[in-house]
């Protein structure tokens, strides 16, 4: 191919720029086998592996990363998933709902109401489906009103006890994306339309602003940092997340999951096979970029990992992923460490999956 574009090149030398370019990157793309690249691995407890991998390089040199992070970190990953006991605040949500005091003028205007169990979002139009995967137990709100703004109700705030610091920090994470606004208020919290949301111990937090003004984003963070003060759990960040690479990853694009139907709202353009997760499996994931100066980072390679409870429920998970990627007639390589590599250029544009259905 190389000496045949050479010698178009010098019997058409009035051949622009442009077109001399566009024959180099097709060179340049055939050198490197870019493609649509699913490659995974299973160590101890783990699986974990690349989706939409732009080349074989950048998947592998992701899986070995990985590998080397699990087998240097056996203590964290021992320590990967918290325990209700290690929680110090646990009081109810509708105790951490602010009273009128020292709201900078901001009351409630009616009492606060709860749902539990299975009656989350009944009475709306809202739909209670993501709560439930994240392990929902109970949620409190209340309606705030101020004299400034005609003494209506302005804000609405949520607090949601998930059940775990892992659920709430992967219900927040859920909300969030790259270079998004950030508000500290004694944790971490995303600013997005009209939305403020943080997660602290083992509670998520929703506050919405029913009017876009200055005054009541104020209220909104004011709110914010009087919850945070009560919970006195660190903001949740499950260990799991260490063993993820740094090099390269896409700022805001960390995610987790505790279910295949939340794994397919967060990408809709999987492929059709994925490990299929257990009740207590928790999985973590990332996008990485291939060159650190691209701005696109919708198209960049996805890197996951989900722990099962034991080497067997893994082995087990991962034999079932392995033989669902081999089995069709998608031709499929082996790498350097054991972990396979398959090119699923045919599912770019995306799977539709029978099992997801759409949030409202």
């Amino acid at each position: 191919m190389k000496r045949k574009a050479i010698h178009i090149f010098y019997r058409l030398p009035h051949f622009s720029l442009g077109t001399l370019l566009f024959f180099s990157s097709m060179l340049i793309s055939c050198g490197e086998e870019r493609g649509n690249w699913t490659s995974v691995q299973q160590e101890a407890e783990y699986i974990y592996g690349v989706w939409h991998s732009p080349t074989t390089k950048q998947a592998q040199q992701t899986i070995l990363k990985v590998e080397e992070n699990i087998k240097n970190a056996s203590r964290l990953l021992e320590q990967s998933v918290t325990t209700a006991a290690n929680v110090q605040t646990t009081v109810s949500p509708e105790h951490l709902l602010p009273s009128d005091g020292g709201l900078s003028g901001w009351v409630q205007s009616r009492a606060p109401s709860t749902y539990e169990g299975t009656t989350l979002y009944r009475d709306r139009p809202s739909s209670p489906d993501l709560y439930y995967a994240f392990g929902f137990k109970r949620q409190a709100e209340v309606e705030y009103e101020t004299p400034q703004f005609g003494s209506k109700p302005l804000i609405l705030l949520e607090v949601f006890d998930m059940g775990s610091p892992e659920n709430a920090f992967g219900i927040y994470n859920f909300h969030t994306y790259p270079k998004m606004k950030f508000e500290w208020i004694g944790s971490k919290a995303m600013l997005s339309g009209n939305y403020l949301r943080f997660s602290k111990g083992k509670y998520f937090i929703q506050i919405e602003g029913y009017e876009i003004a200055t005054g009541i984003r104020e209220g909104m963070v004011t709110l914010a940092k009087t919850i945070a003060t009560q919970i006195k759990d660190p903001s949740p960040e499950p260990p799991i997340l260490a063993l993820l690479p740094s090099h390269n990853k896409v700022n805001g694009s960390i995610k987790v999951f505790r279910s295949n139907w939340v794994l397919r709202q967060l990408y809709s353009t999987l492929p059709v096979s994925t490990p299929q997760l257990t009740d207590t499996a928790i999985g973590v994931s990332a996008r990485y970029l291939d060159n650190t100066k691209s701005k696109n980072w919708t198209d960049a390679q996805i890197a996951f990992i989900i722990r099962f409870a034991d080497t067997t429920t893994a082995e087990a998970a991962y034999t079932l992923y392995r033989d669902s990627l081999t089995k069709g007639k998608m031709p499929f390589e082996v790498g350097t460490s054991g972990n396979l590599l398959i090119n699923e250029a045919s599912s770019v544009g995306g799977v539709s999956n029978p099992d997801t259905k759409p949030l409202l």
